[in-house]
């Protein structure tokens, strides 16, 4: 009986929570892919349930975003012990082959399908260790199969969201973000088809669309949101200010299609900021009013705002805050500014000696690891946390509700849940067990692996 290992290290972080957040589409997807290769697979995300340390599958593969490195390679080393073979991916690995091979037999740089079959005929034949397989052409995702849902452990995702996806590629190239690196400047679709199909095949309350940007090509949208109709679902996904709002017509069939939320990358409230960061198509002096279209339409706004560009000082949190208390936003997500690897803003930084922590397990978006002119890291935890502690307090959520009335119960049980986080629960905390992370994983410079 041969056996897939498919495994999502713990690690992540979101907005000072570790845990339960949302499934891993690649693995599913994987899973799906090793059908015809193994007999049997096993999806483990540690963050949803325990990893059975004591087994020896034939092949584990281990994906991976910058906080998660410092377990992921804990695991690829004991699994190695045991005797089976390891390929690593995703996020990180992408950009840090060579160093990822320091403890995996191989390694995938960018998307895994179009590599799939080499994998396979070079695993079968003894022929794995030391490769090093890049994406050189991006897949056609009509070719893809249809994710193995069934492998995961559905245990306290966030209102059990069915995670899902219509399409990759981003051709903006945000000197923050690594998602152009990784999949490519081309927008790429899947058929309507197939996702309907998967809806139909796991049913779920609410669906979350993982895709970078749902409204970027406004003919497939169109489309897509028309075959959503029929079948009565709810969803949210993420998508940029200017696309959302350039066509009303577009909007209300999301709502129609049962849209209840965007998460909407504002990032900043300065426009210069923005055009530094290569996002100059945010428009802020249109925020207000694009803001408030997409709540006449009965969509939740969930704003993210990043914290720590270079020209930010304490009064930009204050700003941001007493911006996102005047325009009613539904929920925020905020971080700290992070140059993970893979990003232009990580060049930059490293180049100029200005990044003062090489500890991956810090990469979480909610730690400073580079040396601010106007911060450092015990002030911007502070105004982080007062930041969230205002935004969700009882009183805030009360007076932001009737902007967001068209979905209250999502409304209600999100930000309680958020008031519940900042308010109430102890923070710090790991859920690794004796195995740990790799003790620390601490380097003098992330290159030096490069």
């Amino acid at each position: 009986m041969s056996k897939l290992l498919l495994i999502a290290p713990a690690g992540l972080e979101v907005q000072g929570v570790r845990g339960k957040h949302v499934h891993h589409l690649n693995l599913a997807i994987l899973a799906a892919l090793g059908e015809k290769h193994f007999d049997e697979i096993e999806i483990a995300e540690e963050e949803f349930t325990p990893l059975n340390l004591d087994q020896t599958p034939d092949l584990v593969g281990i994906t991976m975003m910058t906080c998660q490195v410092p377990r992921g390679y804990a695991l690829a080393e004991h699994f190695k012990k045991r005797g089976s073979k390891v390929i690593m991916g995703g996020s990180h690995i992408t950009f840090r082959m060579d160093e990822g091979l320091r403890h995996a037999h191989a390694v995938v740089s960018g998307e895994v399908e179009g590599l799939w079959p080499k994998i396979m005929e070079d695993f079968g034949r003894g022929d794995f260790d030391g490769k090093k397989y890049a994406c050189e052409q991006l897949p056609d995702l009509a070719t893809i199969p249809l994710p193995r849902k069934d492998l995961f452990h559905n245990s306290g995702t966030t209102l059990n969201a069915q995670v899902i996806q219509s399409g990759r590629g981003c051709p903006l190239g945000c000197k923050f973000c690594t998602v152009t690196q990784m999949y490519g400047k081309t927008f790429r679709t899947r058929p309507v088809e197939h996702i309907v199909e998967e809806i139909k095949r796991h049913p779920s309350s609410i669906y979350f669309f993982v895709d970078d940007n749902i409204f970027f090509s406004h003919k497939y949208a169109y489309e897509l949101f028309e075959a959503l109709l029929p079948l009565k679902i709810k969803w949210g996904s993420q998508a940029s200010l200017e696309l959302i709002c350039r066509d009303e017509e577009l909007l209300k069939l999301a709502a129609r299609s049962g849209c209840i939320s965007l998460f909407v990358g504002f990032e900043s409230i300065d426009q210069a900021t923005l055009n530094g960061m290569h996002k100059s198509f945010n428009k802020v002096h249109k925020y207000e009013e694009q803001i408030a279209k997409i709540q006449k339409a009965g969509i939740n706004v969930v704003g993210a705002f990043i914290f720590g560009f270079e020209n930010d000082t304490p009064k930009t949190v204050k700003d941001t805050l007493e911006f996102v208390l005047r325009n009613k936003l539904a929920m925020v997500n905020t971080g700290v500014m992070t140059p993970l690897p893979g990003a232009e803003v990580f060049d930059m930084l490293d180049k100029a000696g200005k990044i003062t922590d090489y500890n991956y397990e810090h990469y979480t978006g909610g730690n400073l690891v580079w040396k601010h002119p106007n911060f450092d890291q015990g002030q911007l935890d502070q105004l982080y946390y007062e930041f969230r502690k205002e935004f969700y307090s009882l009183g805030n959520i009360a007076r932001r509700f009737w902007a967001n009335r068209a979905h209250p119960l999502y409304y209600f049980v999100m930000n309680f849940a958020h008031y519940w986080r900042t308010h109430k629960r102890p923070q710090g905390g790991k859920a690794f067990d004796a195995l740990g992370a790799a003790a620390p994983y601490k380097l003098d410079r992330l290159d030096t692996f490069a």
